[in-house]
């Protein structure tokens, strides 16, 4: 009987061997998506601040129209790795619950939306909304100021 028992026991501390090991294994991805956003957000501070530096003497209003796209573009894959971030989130979370011991995180639409991992969630998010209408905003105000000819 206590062999068994310490079997038991062996077993139970492989598997939060496993469990730990398996929720460090879904971490990693986590780190580098919130990496990747600050990069992102990074990238398009710079183009709007260079475009703004430059547009008072050097650049032509197609230039500078132009200069929405990569704002635009970075703002898209934000809400992307946003998305991706908060899938493996709650899968993290399922996992140390106990009650997925998978890595797929195409959820079905009612685990989406419990994730929280919809466009429009993610859109809503702090690290969207409060970042990229202000990069908008900045580059729009160049743009009128350019057309108006005061810049």
């Amino acid at each position: 009987m206590k062999e068994n028992e310490k079997t038991n026991t062996q077993n139970n501390n492989i598997n939060s061997g496993d469990k730990l090991g398996y929720l460090q294994l879904i971490q990693e991805p986590i780190c580098r998506m919130s990496t990747i956003s600050a990069i992102f957000k990074g990238f398009a501070a710079a183009i709007v601040g260079g475009i703004a530096m430059i547009s008072f003497k050097y650049i032509n209003l197609i230039v500078l129209g132009l200069s929405f796209l990569p704002v635009f573009a970075f703002a898209m894959l934000d809400i992307y790795y946003l998305k991706l971030e908060k899938k493996f989130r709650y899968l993290y979370i399922k996992v140390k619950d106990g009650i997925n011991y998978s890595l797929n995180i195409n959820f079905e639409k009612d685990e989406i939306k419990k994730a929280k991992a919809t466009n429009w969630d993610c859109i809503k998010s702090p690290s969207i909304y409060l970042f990229y209408p202000i990069m908008i905003v900045v580059l729009v105000v160049v743009f009128i100021l350019k057309c108006v000819k005061i810049i």
